[in-house]
């Protein structure tokens, strides 16, 4: 008992966090904290549903092996264990939140041989910063089919359905009034996404191995192959379709849902921006909403809302807006800080009518966007919300095969720090790249759309059949 008492006295500001939503039975059941298991002391322990929730730092990801036989030891005696990383309470605390409701969901596991967890691993659904809710990071175990949270459904079945059908239709007349191409590329893929923030679904084939590898990944968006059409001189394209992020289930995220992503030749971002904006306001229409439009630089938003400029503040700067939060330092990035300024600071704040546009990033916040030369170098890019919600996320596209592969290394560098498996790199796209036209692209979550149209938090309003019931 002392040692547990001299645990929670030394508690992280990501325990503590995460624990002012766990104690006094927040989510209708009891956790407790440091709770003696099998020889360990449990981070958090809900013995009713024997599920543990631990929080590792990144000191973690030296300790693989401890940490898998920690994980094997709690669940030979009942337990299920779900990990997250610090950052995660600390960043993505609702996101938390959704995948221990879910957790507390599933049926209690055999004793005293539990069944198998899955581990866990460009769109309006991914979610930034370091440490992500990421498959098995430093050694973690994630949830399986889980019970859907308990959603108050606002929308009908019907009303949902031909709401998508309306805006699927208007998307379409969008495009081939402007003479877009609507094309349809690979669902599977023998390359991976290296982006280490997102986690990927994968297959296997089963034919003859002259059919090529045996290994397929399900797309978590069409730009690799939309590019390789661009290079062979398709023209302005665009794809609607199904993407697949592994790990992503909750309120507002769905491992399976719809993308938009468009190319136009000869455009730079900030002329895609113009687009993007057109045909948001359009879907407003269907309902009957109109939206104020507000165009900002990245930097002149943060000089205007919060009196910082993000090229050239201080850590200590951007840090001291977010002293409320109580944030633990240890590990957060430059880039890490200005991503909790938008998400805490600035887009709460964002107007339900009013679609705000951020363009040119820092350099650092490139992605697959070309960076001006300048002082300070900028990113290419823009990001859209509407009202709180980030919708999409254009480039003007790097079209630089030694760059980009260079770009792929350093997210595999990232993803092996992490502990991360391995994602094979898009070597048919690298071989094309220089030959793609100047062009200017952009991804649109449609759930996310449809959720602004529907008026709706619960992503659930706007499917089907969301991933629990499908």
């Amino acid at each position: 008992m002392e040692r547990a008492k001299s645990l929670r006295k030394t508690s992280t500001d990501a325990e503590l966090r995460l624990w002012s939503r766990l104690r006094a039975a927040q989510l209708g059941v009891k956790f407790r904290r440091q709770h003696p298991v099998a020889g360990y002391y449990a981070d958090f322990c809900c013995v009713e549903h024997a599920l543990i929730i631990e929080l590792d730092g990144g000191h973690h990801a030296d300790q693989h092996a401890y940490d898998e036989q920690r994980t094997r030891d709690l669940r030979a005696a009942g337990f299920r264990v779900v990990r997250f990383w610090n950052d995660d309470a600390l960043l993505r605390i609702e996101a938390v939140l959704e995948a221990i409701m879910q957790a507390l969901g599933e049926e209690r596991p055999p004793h005293p041989s539990p069944l198998p967890r899955r581990r866990r691993g460009r769109g309006g659904n991914a979610i930034p910063a370091s440490g992500p809710l990421s498959p098995g990071g430093a050694g973690g175990e994630g949830w399986g089919e889980g019970a859907p949270l308990a959603i108050q459904q606002p929308w009908s079945l019907p009303q949902s359905l031909q709401l998508r059908a309306q805006l699927y239709a208007l998307i379409r007349g969008f495009f081939a009034e402007r003479r877009v191409l609507e094309v349809e590329t690979p669902i599977l893929s023998a390359a991976g996404n290296t982006e280490p923030n997102i986690a990927s679904f994968s297959t296997r084939f089963s034919g003859h191995v002259d059919a090529g590898a045996s290994e397929r990944w399900l797309r978590t968006s069409p730009e690799f192959p939309l590019k390789r059409l661009l290079a062979a001189g398709v023209g302005d394209c665009y794809e609607l379709g199904r993407v697949f992020r592994n790990g992503e289930a909750g309120a507002r995220h769905n491992p399976e849902f719809s993308m938009l992503e468009w190319y136009r030749v000869g455009w730079d971002h900030r002329r895609l921006m113009a687009e993007t904006i057109a045909l948001v306001e359009a879907a407003l229409a269907l309902r009957g909403r109109r939206a104020e439009v507000v165009i900002e630089s990245y930097r002149q938003l943060f000089l205007d809302e919060l009196g910082l400029d993000p090229l050239h503040a201080t850590l200590d700067a951007l840090r001291a807006p977010l002293t409320e939060q109580h944030i633990d330092a240890d590990g957060l990035t430059r880039d890490d800080w200005l991503d909790l300024l938008i998400t805490h600071r600035l887009q709460p704040a964002f107007p339900r009518d009013r679609i705000t546009v951020i363009h040119d990033y820092p350099a650092t916040q490139c992605a697959l966007a070309r960076i001006r030369p300048g002082e300070p170098p900028l990113a290419e890019r823009f990001e859209l919300y509407l009202g709180a919600h980030e919708l999409a996320n254009g480039y003007h596209e790097l079209n630089d095969a030694a760059e980009q592969r260079a770009r792929f290394e350093r997210d595999s560098a990232v993803r092996r720090a992490r502990g991360l498996p391995p994602m094979p790199i898009d070597a048919r796209l690298l071989a094309v790249l220089d030959a793609m036209p100047d062009c200017a692209g952009v991804a649109l979550g449609v759930e996310r759309l449809l959720m602004c149209l529907a008026d709706t938090d619960a992503i659930a309003d706007v499917l089907a059949f969301p991933f629990a019931d499908a």
